[in-house]
């Protein structure tokens, strides 16, 4: 009776074991790498290494309300755990001149767990003042990057209605390389 007990104690802690230290997998996965096939989603997760990161390349920003055009922006998101940061760097073409125009943004990150990233971006306004908040979703089990704008505290004032009306509109990063022009 005492050897099935150690037995049983013994199985019990190996699968124990076992299941801590197995990694999940997901679809995007490309032969067993932390990336899409064409690296353009990568998420080094606290799974594998200790200062996990994630990276992101898209070319277009689709928004889910129909009558939002989407932004043809040429796109990179880095996020950096320790660093508690998400860094968005973007080109595009200028309305005007013919030319193009590179910006980056910083996101304060929120929330980090094993799934999910919520950071929020850095604004000119001070707290409490702002016309519009946008809010990175990085999300692992989608592979995919959104973006959320979402009206501010001072949305109505008419400073803010001058520049823009702020309303809520959800992007989503078309992932990829963006294709060639001729």
């Amino acid at each position: 009776m005492r050897k099935v007990a150690v037995v049983l104690a013994v199985a019990l802690l190996g699968s124990s074991v076992w299941a801590q230290t197995a990694r999940k997998t997901y679809p995007w996965q490309h032969n067993g790498t932390d990336c899409t096939e064409m690296m353009t989603f990568c998420w080094y997760g606290s799974d594998i290494v200790s200062d996990p990161e994630v990276t992101a390349h898209g070319y277009r920003w689709l928004a889910q309300d129909k009558y939002e055009k989407p932004f043809e922006w040429v796109t990179e998101v880095r996020c950096i755990k320790s660093l508690q940061i998400c860094i968005l760097a973007f080109n595009q073409k200028l309305i005007f001149g013919g030319g193009t125009i590179t910006d980056v943004s910083l996101y304060y990150v929120k929330e980090w767990n094993d799934y999910e990233i919520r950071a929020v971006g850095e604004n000119d306004f001070p707290p409490g003042k702002e016309c519009e908040i946008d809010t990175l979703l990085v999300n692992r089990e989608e592979a995919s990057v959104s973006m959320l704008s979402t009206p501010g505290p001072a949305a109505t004032s008419k400073a803010c209605e001058t520049l823009l009306k702020p309303k809520t509109v959800m992007y989503r990063l078309q992932l990829g390389l963006q294709p060639i022009q001729k």
